[in-house]
């Protein structure tokens, strides 16, 4: 019986609830970065030292005085850990998370969600947006010029009549795909990450089912037909050596072919609809984790196409997020839900 444990042990009051999190590796050690839902704060969790470190964040911008972190996504970038994210009241901005500059001002309008995306030896933040059309990808590496210069404590001591070349700006590198249409506010609302060598990224199409699209040739390379139960939630997974895309929605898990296009026989998925997705591999096995709206948690075998124990219990409200992650040599599952504290479980094997 999988038994869980609670994170909260030397949580502080004001950290208590996670809004959204991301984890990343600092130092060689796991870090998980979230977001505590209140005004310009963002808290860090080192779990080799069960540490809670709660960080104040700048103004991102002057038409938003109040920082709103409903959703987070976080990189390391030269061994500091860059966030990104906004809500619904403020559209998406990055910090340094340690000394709390803003790297790019909050943008026009609100964002749903934001997930960190790897391609190999690059990151990026892919921020989505409910209600509209299109997805983002922007780099955690650049900054605006201005905060750069505030946000950076070495280039205090160099010498100001050096001219220094032009930085690049964040402008010049966001990628945004209006082909793209995002239902969810999870950061599982769009997933990439690499198909045969190539970056791409999953999610709702504007016109209807699912395409798998290519970042560099600017065109989907998949198409899915629509479901009965239309997905929301995304992942990619590499299932018995080919990759697949994971789809949840409703009550219903399902794996698409990306070569053949087809969509496989749903899974049914116990408790309430389907709130939030994370897929990989643990062990050599391919596995999802599906959390849904009234605190249940799933976990399954993808190869073998079934529910590994028994539904994980212990949220009595909407599962936000969603991390599986190797500690201290076991993998363990990382979750959040609405009023409810972070929680940590056992990887079910």
């Amino acid at each position: 019986m999988t038994v869980r444990s609670p994170l909260i042990s030397s949580l502080p009051p004001s950290c208590h609830e996670i809004m959204d999190f991301d984890l990343v590796t600092l130092d060689g050690r796991l870090i998980l970065v979230g977001s505590p839902g209140m005004d310009r704060l963002a808290c860090t969790w080192d779990p080799a030292r069960d540490r809670w470190t709660q960080f104040e964040l700048d103004v991102p911008d002057e038409d938003f005085p109040r920082a709103d972190l409903a959703a987070l996504g976080a990189a390391v970038v030269k061994g500091r850990i860059v966030i990104g994210g906004g809500g619904d009241h403020q559209g998406f901005a990055m910090w340094d998370l340690e000394t709390g500059k803003v790297r790019l001002s909050a943008q026009e309008g609100g964002m749903a969600s934001v997930v960190r995306a790897d391609f190999g030896d690059r990151s990026r933040l892919l921020v989505g947006f409910v209600g509209t059309w299109g997805v983002e990808l922007w780099d955690p590496s650049v900054a605006e010029p201005k905060d750069r210069d505030d946000g950076d404590g070495d280039l205090d001591d160099e010498d100001d009549s050096v001219t220094e070349p032009e930085q690049p700006s964040p402008y010049d590198s966001v990628v945004d795909i209006e082909e793209l249409e995002c239902q969810s506010r999870a950061s599982s609302a769009a997933a990439a990450g690499l198909w045969a060598g190539r970056p791409v990224v999953v999610a709702g199409g504007r016109d209807g089912g699912v395409l798998v699209w290519d970042i560099e040739e600017e065109r989907h390379l998949v198409e899915f037909d629509d479901l009965d139960e239309e997905p929301t939630e995304f992942a990619l997974a590499s299932v018995d050596g080919r990759m697949r895309v994971v789809a949840a929605g409703g009550q219903s898990l399902v794996l698409g072919d990306p070569e053949s296009s087809q969509w496989g026989e749903p899974f049914t998925v116990p408790g309430g609809e389907v709130s939030c997705l994370t897929a990989g591999t643990v062990y050599g096995r391919a596995f999802a984790v599906t959390g849904a709206r009234d605190g249940t948690i799933c976990v399954w075998d993808l190869a073998e196409r079934r529910l590994l124990g028994q539904p994980l219990q212990g949220h009595g409200s909407e599962v936000f997020g969603l991390r599986v992650a190797d500690l201290g040599s076991r993998p363990v599952i990382i979750s959040s839900a609405h009023n409810d504290s972070v929680h940590l479980w056992e990887f079910p094997l």
